[in-house]
C-alpha cells in the first residue's frame, strides 16, 4: 500500500495533510505532529468550545513529550507562526506545530 498524497481520502485529513506536508521541509519531524494536529481538529472545527478542546489535546501532546516547568506555560507562546526549518525539538515547536494542523483543518 502506498502513503502518497494520492491515496489519503478527505474522510482522513487528506488535504489537511497535504496542506501540513506543504508548510514544512520534506523528511521534518515536525510535520507528524502537524498531522497530528488535523487529527485532534477532525469534527470540531464549527464549535469554539471543541476547537478549544483540540487547542488543549495540542498542549496535553506537548506537554508529555518534552517536561515542562510550572513556571512555563505553553499559553505564554506569543509567535505562533511556523516556518519549513523548524523541527520538533521542544515542548514550543511541538504545540506551534499541532496548532498549525488545527489551522489547517476546514471541517
Amino acid at each position: 500500500m502506498s502513503t502518497g498524497l494520492a491515496h489519503w481520502g478527505n474522510d482522513k485529513g487528506g488535504m489537511c495533510y497535504a496542506a501540513c506536508q506543504e508548510a514544512y521541509v520534506m523528511w521534518n519531524s515536525s510535520m507528524f505532529y502537524c498531522r497530528k494536529g488535523c487529527d485532534f481538529a477532525m469534527g470540531r472545527m464549527q464549535d469554539p468550545d471543541d476547537r478549544l478542546e483540540a487547542e488543549n489535546m495540542c498542549k496535553m501532546l506537548s506537554s508529555k513529550l518534552y517536561v515542562t516547568n510550572k513556571e512555563y506555560a505553553l499559553e505564554d507562546i506569543e509567535d505562533l507562526r511556523i516556518h519549513g526549518y523548524q523541527y520538533a525539538m521542544n515542548a514550543d515547536n511541538v504545540y506551534k506545530a499541532c496548532l498549525a494542523g488545527i489551522r489547517r483543518q476546514k471541517y
